[in-house]
Parts: C-alpha cells; sequence; structure tokens
C-alpha cells in the first residue's frame, strides 16, 4: 500500500481524497498554502503541534511533504498553481512520485462518463421530454447533450453576460460567496450555436433566469443539467424544472460540494427543508455533482 499526501486542501482536494482506492492507497495528510485551514497547530505563532488532530491533518506544504510518502498528489486544475506547488514539494526535499489531477481532469471525466450512460439509459427506458442546461456558458456540455440526445429539443438558458448583479446582491446577503456581477461573461450564444451537432434542435434562452423560461412553463423534460453555481439560478432552476420532469427524469446538479460557491448546497437544503428530501445521489466526481432523479 502506497503512502499519499494531497497537496490542496478545499474541496477539489477534499473530493479527491474521496476518490483514492483504499486498498491501494493511503491517505496520511494534506498540505495546504493558506493558513486558515490548518489544523495541526495547538499555536500556529510558534509552531507547536497538537497532541491530537481531529480528522485528517491538514498542514502547510513543507510539514507535509515531510512525511516523505510515496506518492504526492497535486489537487488543483490550474496550471500556474500545480507548478508552484510542484516546486514547493522538490524544493522541501520530495523525491517520488507527482500526480497532477489537472492532467488526468483534462483525459477523463466522471461526468462525462455518466452522461453518456444516463442519456443512454433514459432514451432506453423511453422517459419522455426535453433537455435543458441552466447556466452553459461556452457549451462544453451543451454540445454533448446536444450529440448524445439529438432528437430532442435542447434549452440552453444563461445571462451570456456572467453572473446578474441580483443574484450575485442574494450571495452577498447570504453570505454565500464572494462572487462579482459579471463572472464568467465572455461567452456568446453565436459561437455556442456553431458549435451543436444538431443545431435546429436547439433554443438558446438568453437572460436572467426564471424570467427565461416564463413561456415554456407546458414544457416536460428527461434531462435538466444545472451549473449555475449561485444559490438564486440553483434555488429557481429546482423550483422550475423539478416539478416538470417526467417520471424517471434527471437533474444533474453541479458544484455541491464547492468550498467557493456554497449557494447550490444552501439551495438544495432550502428546498428540502420547505417540500421534503429528494431523491439525490452523489455521482463521484471531482466537481460534486449530484444526480436528483424524479419518481
Amino acid at each position: 500500500m502506497k503512502t499519499v499526501v494531497i497537496l490542496g486542501a478545499d474541496s477539489l482536494g477534499m473530493a479527491v481524497a474521496q476518490m483514492l482506492n483504499p486498498q491501494e492507497m493511503k491517505l496520511i495528510g494534506l498540505g495546504d498554502t493558506r493558513p486558515d485551514t490548518w489544523n495541526v497547530f495547538s499555536d500556529p505563532q510558534k509552531g507547536e503541534l497538537k497532541e491530537k488532530i481531529d480528522g485528517m491533518p491538514v498542514m502547510p506544504v513543507d510539514l507535509a511533504v515531510g512525511f516523505q510518502p510515496d506518492m504526492i498528489v497535486i489537487a488543483t486544475t490550474d496550471a500556474e498553481k500545480s507548478h508552484a506547488l510542484e516546486y514547493m514539494a522538490i524544493r522541501a526535499g520530495f523525491l517520488n512520485d507527482i500526480v497532477f489531477i489537472k492532467d488526468i481532469h483534462e483525459q477523463f471525466s466522471i461526468r462525462c462518463g455518466v452522461l453518456r450512460r444516463l442519456c443512454s439509459r433514459l432514451d432506453g427506458l423511453g422517459v419522455e421530454g426535453n433537455v435543458a442546461e441552466l447556466g452553459c456558458w461556452r457549451g462544453d456540455t451543451s454540445w454533448q447533450l446536444n450529440a448524445l440526445m439529438p432528437d430532442r429539443k435542447l434549452y440552453l438558458f444563461d445571462t451570456f453576460q456572467g453572473f446578474d448583479p441580483r443574484d450575485i446582491a442574494k450571495e452577498l446577503e447570504l453570505g454565500c460567496s464572494d462572487a462579482s456581477p459579471g463572472q464568467f461573461s465572455g461567452a456568446d450564444e453565436v459561437k455556442l450555436l456553431e458549435r451543436m451537432p444538431a443545431a435546429a434542435q436547439v433554443i438558446i434562452k438568453k437572460g436572467w433566469f426564471p424570467e427565461t423560461a416564463f413561456d415554456i412553463e407546458a414544457e416536460t423534460f428527461a434531462l435538466v443539467y444545472m451549473d449555475a453555481c449561485l444559490y438564486n439560478p440553483t434555488l429557481s432552476g429546482l423550483e422550475f424544472f423539478f416539478p416538470r420532469m417526467t417520471r424517471g427524469g434527471v437533474i444533474l446538479l453541479a458544484g455541491c460540494d464547492h468550498e467557493k460557491y456554497k449557494g447550490v448546497a444552501k439551495a438544495v437544503e432550502d428546498l428540502e427543508a420547505r417540500y421534503g428530501a429528494l431523491l439525490m445521489l452523489p455521482v463521484g466526481d471531482l466537481e460534486g455533482t449530484v444526480m436528483i432523479v424524479h419518481p
């Protein structure tokens, strides 16, 4: 069995920790550059270590590297951060194997695999309804939905101007994130449509959700993919789409474990407090995606 240290203790690092094969890999600690994540010191100013640590130890990178594990996993998809953490590990004297989640993430996607199997399953069962995506940005998932279900209409909802100020105001009110208006702008609906293999089936709904859905309230859906990041659109999306899912239909909701955007998890929590528990299953990917099945 190999010993492993993960560098990066945010939501991505925690997701990587959960995906380690316990028959082959033993996680012995996490390293992070942010002092607020460390839990190993009784007195951080003096560097005094606790006698007992609750949970998995999170510590400075050099201290984690000092365990000299068989393998270090660098848990970030950002190239610059990956190289910076690699340099810190090598500078601290690490000579064993280093695995970059960035490289694996670019080559393999659990979520894409789930999407392919799910679309095949929905078609095979004859689940009726169309398809929608809330928060499509540049269409990295949109074109896959269109290719996998080319005979169904695909509704694509996005502001195409980044986060709406009304949604940001709610984020600040609830303390869910420090997102800013206009973040994730730069998407172009014309270029998005050019990526679609069955473009005649695509309906682009540009603007603020749920206003952009008011004219399709009679529509039904077999599959909805939601990656809106924020509380307001996530809650509005669940309230709009779930009652319109056909029997056996599925909502894929991304970001439920995201450390930076906590509005997604809060929206689910608030919805369940109001209406009862959802039939919700974790996909097990790095993005914290869950599958909500309409019974």
